[in-house]
């Protein structure tokens, strides 16, 4: 393969990748797991507890 053909091949994989992720962005389920996830982190941080720390509280839990 040439250098040009192999860096069109790249460039409609990109593509496709873009495309892929701003469908994932549009997701709820996603943008409530990301939502989820940075307000976890925000309470570890906020309590000084890492996530290995949250995790055995969590399972203690149950």
């Amino acid at each position: 393969m040439t250098n040009l053909a192999e860096f069109r091949a790249a460039e409609r994989m990109l593509a496709q990748q873009l495309a892929q992720l701003e469908n994932m962005k549009q997701d709820t389920g996603l943008q409530r797991e990301l939502a989820f996830n940075d307000e976890l982190k925000a309470l570890m941080q906020s309590y000084g507890y890492s996530a290995r720390q949250a995790l055995a509280i969590l399972q203690s839990a149950s």
